[in-house]
């Protein structure tokens, strides 16, 4: 059976398995960001696979985790300021409205 959870707005939304829900929106956020960066990182892979197939074929399979492992890490070291800077817009958000914090 799926969990349930209230947002802030007071909506109800499933909690996907596996997902703790002690979580604090921080962690969250920067969880669902990472998944972002290497979903990004596995489409850019696949796009090889099917563009350049013999590119992919001279080099070891481990250059495929590599290539999807080094667009992740790129994304979040370069994204890494606007995530920071948006979960402190939020924090300060829920200090204005009197919310606790998670």
């Amino acid at each position: 059976m799926r969990k349930l959870e209230v947002t802030r707005q007071g909506e109800i939304v499933k909690v996907p398995e596996g997902a703790d829900p002690q979580e604090t929106q921080e962690r969250r956020a920067r969880r669902l960001f990472d998944e972002m960066a290497r979903n990004i990182g596995r489409e850019a892979v696949n796009h090889l696979k099917a563009m350049y197939p013999a590119a992919l074929a001279a080099v070891p399979k481990s250059a495929e985790t590599s290539l999807t492992n080094r667009i992740r890490n790129d994304i979040n070291w370069r994204m890494r300021p606007l995530l920071m800077a948006m979960i402190a817009m939020h924090q300060q958000w829920d200090e204005e409205l009197g919310v606790e914090p998670e």
